[in-house]
């Protein structure tokens, strides 16, 4: 078996971009330290890879992902690490490594600009959670290949792709109406913050004006604790909805226990139902009916389309990709 850029790396004693950009002769690496690198290669018997030829291209074969990776990120966002996980599968058959890169909301204008000069990799990928105008227009400005996952909430002629947040709230409005329900209440987030899930309410308003109905929505709920006691209050209600439609499977679960706290039936007393797959919507008593897209394909896309704009820089896309499915469980 052949050595690998990792071999390589570990002989030397160097990083696997230090290797990187030895081999494709950076400016950045001193000439004795390529010397020896070229030297361990021809030892090793090193063989040129899909990786090999991109160093010939003057490419270090890295793609650099930056998002707020934050203590507790995987519980609060873990949609995330699908999306890295697709992207990271896709770069490693096409020969490329994947850096991830912790970068605050606050400091990513300055630390996004600073990594592109700095030439670490061939493209970033950033996550819409860092996204601001000041990181757009840097982005914007330089010509480095970009994506955001995500789409902003704010004009700019950067690219991204995103899920059809709007498509999901339709396909959910429509579900529910097709099963008879009329009184629902919808749980979302922070009413100038949850970008997500306004979108999803854009959805379903579009298919309840269409059949002359009104959904209540109650904003501002942010964490289990807070839908369980909003929930509390919704079943002291003479008239208490059919279903309760949550944002996530955060506030999914806050409903639940103050609905087996009354010790009411789901879904005969009342039905449940949730936006997104992970992560309890499969383990919860009883199962949540929900709406799911493919975060793992999303990250593939990305990394298709980053590998394509390297080859040809005034590739652009502002688009949506994967469609969201209904998964349909006892909830409902």
């Amino acid at each position: 078996m052949s050595a690998t850029i990792y071999d390589l790396a570990k002989a030397a004693g160097v990083s696997i971009s230090t290797v990187s950009k030895a081999l494709s002769d950076s400016y950045s690496i001193s000439e004795k330290t390529k010397e020896r690198i070229r030297e361990i290669a021809e030892s090793m018997g090193y063989q040129p890879n899909a990786r090999a030829r991109s160093f010939a291209r003057r490419k270090n074969g890295i793609i650099l992902f930056a998002a707020d990776l934050s203590k507790g990120v995987g519980f609060e966002n873990p949609h995330m690490f699908e999306i890295v996980t697709g992207v990271d599968r896709y770069l490693e058959e096409k020969g490329y490594s994947l850096i991830l890169k912790h970068v605050s909301k606050d400091t990513a204008p300055e630390a996004i600009k600073e990594l592109m000069h700095s030439e670490e990799a061939d493209g970033i990928i950033l996550h819409a959670g860092i996204l601001t105008k000041q990181l757009a227009f840097v982005l914007g400005k330089e010509a480095y290949p970009h994506l955001v996952i995500g789409k902003p909430d704010f004009t700019t002629t950067i690219s991204w792709i995103d899920v059809s947040h709007e498509s999901a709230g339709q396909i959910a409005a429509n579900y529910l109406l097709d099963k008879g329900y009329r009184r629902i209440i919808f749980l979302m987030g922070d009413e100038k913050e949850d970008q997500i899930s306004l979108r999803r309410l854009d959805g379903i308003n579009m298919v309840f004006e269409e059949e002359e109905l009104q959904i209540e929505t109650i904003t501002n709920v942010t964490s289990y604790g807070e839908s369980r006691v909003v929930t509390e209050e919704i079943l002291k209600r003479k008239n208490i909805p059919e279903v309760i439609l949550c944002t996530n499977n955060y506030l999914a679960l806050g409903c639940i226990q103050s609905i087996h706290a009354k010790k009411l039936d789901i879904p005969s007393d009342i039905a449940l139902m949730t936006f997104d797959n992970y992560p309890f919507s499969m383990l919860a008593e009883p199962t949540l009916t929900a709406i799911e897209v493919d975060m793992y394909e999303m990250g593939a896309q990305a990394a298709r389309f980053m590998l394509q704009k390297i080859k040809n820089p005034n590739l652009q896309t502002q688009s949506f990709c994967t469609t969201p499915v209904l998964l349909e469980r006892d909830s409902t």
